[in-house]
Order: structure tokens, then sequence, then C-alpha cells
């Protein structure tokens, strides 16, 4: 009995797999509106660069670089033309993406410097569909930072210095700057206004802007990369 129930699962499942590529999507020549909501998981490169001196051995300490999950959502409006395979979809988002810097050296110091930036984003998207609701997505996005200074510090030696005066400090130097990146994705957009997506996007400005400063950090350019899952609903405002 077990057996027969799961081949049968399985035989539904399978079924409904390659059904949906047949089912209908957004109706061509209409123009939609819609919200969505998921997660970011995003990260900061090239943090040492900035904050190291070259000076010190690189067998004397250790660093890595920690992925963010934060929020990803947004306003969008979408537009599918007539008999084509081409949509515009601007969006307006708001992005959680930061990194974690950590760090241990020889002399038994741990740190760690969380960079926590959330962004108003501008997406104009462009999404190909090769089959029904399938969609590729390309696009720009211009994030505008909302929080410069929100960065955390935390260390096993607050005797050397306070964490939370090392954290001002930190904060008057390393300032979050916008963020221009290019983003690409792929998700499915279901007849009834249900869609999800999957997306990349790659920094290309520098997310941290280094002021002048007594610790000996040098300006570098620090890209942020994300990966997102969002879903979304569309809702029809109006038709030709």
């Amino acid at each position: 009995m077990n057996s027969t129930m799961s081949r049968t699962q399985t035989l539904a499942f399978t079924f409904l797999m390659l059904s949906l590529p047949l089912l209908g999507q957004l109706e061509d020549d209409e123009w939609y509106y819609g919200f969505k909501a998921g997660a970011s998981y995003s990260s900061i490169d090239e943090i040492a660069t900035s904050l190291i001196r070259p000076i010190y051995p690189e067998d004397t300490y250790n660093t890595n670089l920690e992925a963010q999950i934060g929020f990803a959502g947004g306003f969008f409006v979408h537009h599918r033309f007539r008999n084509s395979r081409f949509a515009i979809q601007p969006e307006l988002n708001y992005l959680d993406q930061g990194g974690i810097f950590n760090y241990d050296d020889v002399n038994g110091l741990e740190y760690k410097i969380n960079f926590q930036y959330n962004y108003l984003s501008l997406a104009p998207m462009i999404k190909i569909y090769p089959v029904g609701g399938l969609h590729l997505a390309v696009g720009p996005q211009v994030g505008f930072n909302l929080s410069t200074s929100n960065l955390k510090y935390t260390s096993n030696m607050p005797d050397i210095g306070p964490d939370l005066q090392i954290q001002q400090s930190l904060r008057e130097v390393l300032k979050g700057s916008n963020n221009v990146s290019f983003v690409a994705g792929i998700g499915y957009d279901f007849p009834f206004g249900l869609s999800v997506d999957a997306r990349y996007s790659y920094g290309t400005s520098d997310v941290i802007e280094t002021l002048a400063n007594g610790f000996y950090f040098i300006e570098n350019k620090n890209r942020n990369t994300t990966i997102s899952a969002t879903i979304g609903y569309a809702i029809r405002f109006f038709s030709n």
C-alpha cells in the first residue's frame, strides 16, 4: 500500500512540475501592481584590505567574511507587451545588505564587525519569458543607504578599549555608501497573480567609504554581493 501511494505521489508531483510551463501567466498588454517579501543573504568583500595595514605579517592573524541574512521586499509595477516574451517591471525595494568581518591574531585578540546597512533601491527590471510563466530577469539597481553608520563591533578584549567606544569611533570613519549593482534572476509567475523569484546582485560600487582616521584604515573598493528570494503578488489595476 505504502509503495503504491509513494509511486502515485511521485507521478502526481512529476505531472504538476511538467504542467507548470503549460499554465497561463499574467495577461499580455495589461498593467499590474504588486508587493513582494522575502529574505536576502549578502556579504561585502575586501574589508581586510581596508582595515589591516600591510606591515603586519599575514601569518600573525586570520580574517574571514560571513554573509548576513536580512529582509528583502518592495513594490513593483508589471507590464508584459502584447504577443511578446518581454515585460518591464520597475521596482522600489527595501533591502538589508551588509556583511560580517571576523578577525583573530596571535595575541589572542578576537573581534567582529557587523555592517548592517539598509537600502531603498530602484530597479528597472526587464523580464524574459522563454515558456509559460517561467521568466529570467535582468537589470541595474541603485540603492540609497538609509543607515550609513549602522555597524556593530564586539571583541573578547574590552580592556584594550570599551567595545562601545571603539564601535563609535569606527562609525565615525567607516561610512556606508550608496550601492550600484547589476541584478540577474529567475522566477515563475502563476496565472492567479502569485510569483516566486530568486535573484543575484553583484555590486559595482564601493559600499564603505573610509574617512580620514587614526586607525591607518585605507580607502578601498568594497563591493556587495547579494542573493535574495521573494514571494510576490500582482494585482491588475487597469487595462487598455
